[in-house]
């Protein structure tokens, strides 16, 4: 028996975005460990957020003068979509900003942990959007998510919580808020005016935000060679490559089942945390990391292990018909 002309081509598509998105999900996940090396070199968080925008636009823009001019679902901006563009890729620098300025305050670990809470965020976002009450399932769901994220700041009772850690969750929790923002209201620009013209825009618009920042706030930049090094290998490969990828799988797989690949990524940087930086998560800790990812996983009825299986054998669905 053939395969019908209808289910054979699908099965590619995620296929491949399934590689897509998970070679996105690595690249993120490396983000905010390799801060840590700029960090240690003397450079300021401004300083590294201003050279990875920097660096990065010219990358963003080649991108889309090599690859996305003739791609599906691609077309020229016009007026509006900048200013569409300016408003998304302020709130992507002001998530840039709460994030990699927990990093330098806590550890990476937890920083990641927190920020992974966003989906949760992107309920309440949804439910006030259509002005409708989530489901008590959901509800269900943001109550275990954030009682996971309770376990992993206060495993030892909330007394114990140092200033500067809960300093540093805030800053995260705000980085979760904001990118939540970003993803919920912009992905529908990417149906628009395609992933590639969509990360270029954002990127481009972000660090025009970096740049007023900077002229306004007048931190310092504690430029160094070791820190612009480090921190033009998170603009190429933890910032370029990882969007241009995630943006292709969103636009072939859905933003729901791209969010259900990347709940790999905390764990991912934990693991790299641990491997590189010695930072470990006590027992309670990793219970409530679990009990986190279990919450998330589970705040759309899509997310789920039967649909995640689904998912990771649709590549393979072509193997099996004869």
């Amino acid at each position: 028996m053939t395969t019908s002309p209808q289910s054979q081509p699908a099965a590619t598509p995620a296929g491949s975005a399934l590689m897509i998105v998970l070679l996105a999900t690595v690249a993120f996940a490396m983000k905010g460990l390799l801060a840590k090396f700029v960090y240690a070199t003397g450079m300021t968080v401004d300083g590294l957020l201003l050279l990875r925008f920097l660096i990065a636009m010219p990358f963003f823009w080649a991108g889309v003068f090599w690859f996305g001019k003739h791609r599906p679902g691609e077309r020229k901006m016009k007026p509006l979509d900048l200013a569409w563009g300016a408003l998304y890729g302020g709130l992507f620098f002001a998530a840039a900003l709460f994030d990699f300025t927990a990093v330098s305050l806590i550890d990476v670990t937890i920083s990641r942990i927190v920020l992974f809470t966003f989906p949760a965020v992107v309920l309440i976002l949804e439910s006030l959007h259509k002005r409708r009450f989530p489901p008590m399932r959901q509800i269900v769901c943001f109550v275990v998510t954030y009682f996971g994220l309770m376990m992993v700041l206060a495993p030892s009772g909330f007394g114990e919580v140092s200033d500067g850690l809960w300093y540093g969750a805030l800053l995260a929790f705000a980085s979760a808020l904001t990118y939540a923002c970003y993803l919920y209201f912009g992905q529908r620009m990417i149906t628009v005016i395609g992933s590639m013209h969509f990360a270029a825009l954002v990127n481009t618009m972000a660090g025009l935000s970096m740049v007023l920042y900077q002229l306004i706030i007048q931190k310092p930049l504690n430029l160094n060679l070791d820190g612009v090094l480090w921190t033009a290998g998170i603009s190429i490969f933890c910032t370029v490559i990882p969007f241009f990828l995630l943006y292709e799988g969103i636009r072939r797989i859905g933003a729901t089942q791209a969010s259900l690949i990347s709940l790999s990524g905390p764990a991912m940087t934990f693991f790299a945390a641990w491997l590189l930086l010695g930072e470990m998560l006590t027992l309670p800790q990793l219970i409530g990391f679990a009990v986190v990812t279990i919450g998330v996983a589970s705040l759309k009825n899509s997310f789920s292990l039967a649909g995640l299986g689904r998912l990771l054998a649709r590549p393979f669905a072509s193997n099996t018909k004869s």
